[in-house]
């Protein structure tokens, strides 16, 4: 019986072949698709289980220096909005500690650079960053101590005195060998999980509309083999072996694809970072699913293809309507709602709403369920408000096979429910993140200096004659103490803009400038000064220099401005995981970092709304397609009784247009619902509730124009398999 499968699968003909073909390019689609979102998840765990060097927690620094370990001080710095990973380190002792990537630590006066920071280095002009790192680049930092291709990270050598000149150094006899514990970690992947979930269930719809491709005429053969002897066992045997080798080939196939623009994909840093070609795969478990999963799902779903046919041994067909979908389908999406809204009342904007990520995916499961529900209800509205002969025989096939139907557009709805969520949150979080007035300060680069009074008017001197930078100083009250009190002149506030002003007729003020360094001060619309500001009616440029605020021109004279600063004054570059000085940066760069882990978030269900949009087209196709074939028959028997052609075109467009139209609605509506109610819970009060944007409409508008477009695409074959000319039935 294997044998006779494997004949009648790959000897039946030429429509047999062209079914197996298009099984196969459909299965390889979803194939190549998925192992593309499971490669980068994998890459993803890669990256957050890599050793954290620079999580390295070490010890105040002896008075006495120990002949062993090292003097290690890690900070970070900026280039056009990129983060550096800095460490300056002496060695003690022969037994110094080494970090990842590299085989031995850099001896004073050279330094390793990343390959990406080198490449940099040799790019730019030695003034806007070459200049900030000592010595001479000796070799270049392995994949070990890098998260991805495209890290900017630099290991730079100094004598033991030099670093141990450098505020925040510590003594470090061993190298942190942990994965950082990152709090957005669990939230990046909550939305892989979505992503997974959004591509793996239109795949799972594309496979099984491909394998039950044309089942009618398939039945039908199977019909014949009974009249002739076959048992109900051979019939599906026979079934599985046609969807396993479909499925198999596709499966191969779509590997295929996936090594092929697996470089491309690397080169893409799709959620923001360039991963390692080598991380980029998925494991071998991944491989194994879709090599052996795939054709067992469709050897399943072939099966379930025939609990409607029942052939007896006289060969006769007797087909046997289903049950329609009781209303208990929508039960799974009022639990998916009350579990997302009872996780909303246990999150906060600490834990980034993830108690809510399982109602949302439980969701997203229960429009599916609800789906075919849905549909025979939107089908007997229909039927009862159109008038017609094509509305007749749409609905009464909707009426007859509601989960069928449905089934055809499962990805369409699901990225209709992604897209709605992404269309309400992301806007809101970025207005949020952005308020108009902080484009004020994108160009203004704080940098806290901490010097006496002489070099901090040497420092504001030197910054003064780089070409297009504007300085302002912040003076400082307290002599380090809390909270840090600074002196700021009323001309300087007016000059800037945005951080506020003084009371008429003063000339400095005394404010706090810990809101500088903590987080932008427009956000939220804060500001440092106001009118209730107390004078500073001393001289300013007598007390000792804290801050410096920068106003620059333009991309070169901020890095300029921050090479310079990086030589003149080592203090702002220092720290570690405790409370040290910020390294300089823009509030741009600042509100840029922030919205960062957003933008990542926006990028991954982005790519799974486009990858569901490309599945669900492909499924919406082939499940046309193959409800064409299987009505050949009947179709071509109206036309010959006198039914015009543009009848049934309008049938097939309803039978598509109904279910669409009814779980899209539904989809977005629960959608934009949970996302407001999550937007509000995550915001601060007084928010107001999000609207849909023009993105959004634009997006959504072109993925239901391709749905529709695709339907269009079949109805030439429609009127070519319905021709009376080409009557022929076998």
């Amino acid at each position: 019986m294997l044998r006779l499968g494997f004949q009648l699968t790959l000897h039946s003909g030429r429509e047999a072949l062209v079914r197996l073909l298009i099984t196969a390019a459909a299965v390889a689609v979803g194939v190549a698709l998925l192992l593309g979102v499971l490669a980068e998840y994998h890459a993803f765990q890669s990256s957050a289980n890599k050793r954290c060097w620079s999580c390295t927690q070490g010890s105040y620094v002896p008075s006495t220096l120990p002949a062993h370990g090292e003097l290690w001080n890690n900070s970070v710095d900026f280039y056009q909005g990129q983060t550096i990973s800095r460490l300056d380190v002496a060695a003690l002792g022969p037994d110094a500690p080494v970090p990842p990537g590299i085989t031995h630590l850099p001896p004073a006066g050279e330094y390793y650079a990343s390959p990406a920071l080198a490449a940099l280095i040799g790019s730019v002009p030695a003034g806007q960053l070459g200049a900030r790192f000592p010595g001479t680049m000796t070799g270049t930092i392995g994949q070990a101590g890098l998260h991805g291709a495209g890290d900017l990270a630099i290991y730079i050598g100094h004598t033991p005195a030099q670093v141990n000149s450098i505020p925040g150094t510590t003594w470090v006899t061993s190298v942190n060998s942990a994965p950082e514990q990152a709090v957005f970690t669990p939230f990046f992947r909550y939305a892989f999980a979505i992503g997974v979930l959004a591509v793996l269930f239109p795949m799972l719809v594309l496979i099984s509309t491909a394998t039950r491709l044309a089942a009618g005429r398939r039945e039908e053969r199977f019909a014949a083999l009974r009249l002739v002897g076959g048992t109900p066992g051979d019939i599906r045997t026979i079934a599985a072996i046609e969807s396993v080798i479909g499925a198999f080939l596709g499966a191969v196939l779509g590997t295929g694809i996936f090594l092929l623009v697996r470089p491309a994909l690397a080169g893409t840093a799709l959620i923001g970072t360039q991963y390692f070609e080598s991380d980029l795969t998925p494991t071998a478990a991944s491989y194994g699913a879709m090599l052996v999963g795939v054709p067992v799902a469709a050897a399943i779903a072939a099966l379930l293809s025939l609990r409607r046919v029942q052939i007896s041994p006289l060969g006769v067909t007797r087909r046997a309507t289903p049950k329609p979908p009781g209303w208990w389908r929508l039960l799974a999406l009022v639990i998916g709602v009350g579990v997302f809204v009872y996780g909303l009342s246990k999150t906060s904007r600490e834990s980034i709403g993830a108690p809510a990520y399982p109602g949302l995916l439980l969701t997203m499961i229960g429009i599916v369920i609800a789906g075919p529900w849905l549909t025979a209800q939107s089908a007997r509205l229909f039927g009862r408000a159109a008038r017609g002969s094509s509305a007749l025989l749409a609905t009464r096939r909707l009426a007859d096979n509601p989960k069928g139907a449905f089934r055809a557009v499962t990805g369409l709805v699901l990225a209709v429910f992604l897209g709605t969520m992404v269309g309400v949150f992301v806007p809101a979080m970025n207005a949020l993140q952005s308020p108009p007035s902080a484009g004020a300060l994108s160009d203004i680069l704080t940098g806290q200096v901490g010097l006496p009074a002489a070099a901090g008017q040497r420092l504001i001197g030197g910054l003064r004659t780089i070409p297009g930078a504007g300085v302002y100083p912040l003076y400082d009250l307290t002599g380090g103490g809390e909270p840090r009190m600074v002196a700021v002149s009323c001309a300087d506030l007016r000059a800037i803009r945005g951080l506020g002003q003084c009371a008429p007729g003063l000339r400095a003020v005394q404010v706090q400038d810990d809101s500088i360094f903590d987080d932008n001060p427009r956000f939220g619309d804060r500001t440092i000064a106001d009118s209730s500001s107390p004078a500073y009616t001393g001289n300013p440029a007598a007390l000792p220099l804290q801050t410096v605020l920068v106003k620059v021109n333009s991309p070169a004279t901020l890095e300029r401005v921050r090479t310079y600063l990086a030589v003149h004054a080592p203090p702002q570059v220092g720290g570690d995981a405790q409370n040290l000085p910020t390294p300089p940066r823009t509030f741009g760069e600042t509100l840029q970092i922030r919205a960062e882990r957003l933008t990542t978030f926006e990028k991954i269900l982005y790519a799974a709304v486009a990858l569901t949009l490309i599945v669900a087209g492909c499924s919406l196709a082939v499940s046309i397609g193959g409800s064409l074939v299987d009505r050949k028959r009947p179709f071509t028997l109206l036309r010959v009784s006198g039914t015009q052609a543009g009848v049934l075109a309008r049938v097939v467009l309803i039978e598509a247009a109904v279910p669409l139209v009814a779980a899209t609605v539904v989809a977005a509506g629960v959608a934009y619902g949970t996302a407001v109610t999550a937007v509000m819970r995550l915001t601060p009060a007084g928010t107001g509730v999000p609207l849909l944007g023009r993105d959004y409409y634009t997006i959504m508008g072109i993925g239901l124009a391709i749905a529709f477009g695709v339907i269009t695409l079949t109805l030439p074959l429609l009127r070519r398999m319905t021709a009376p000319a080409a009557i022929r039935f076998e």
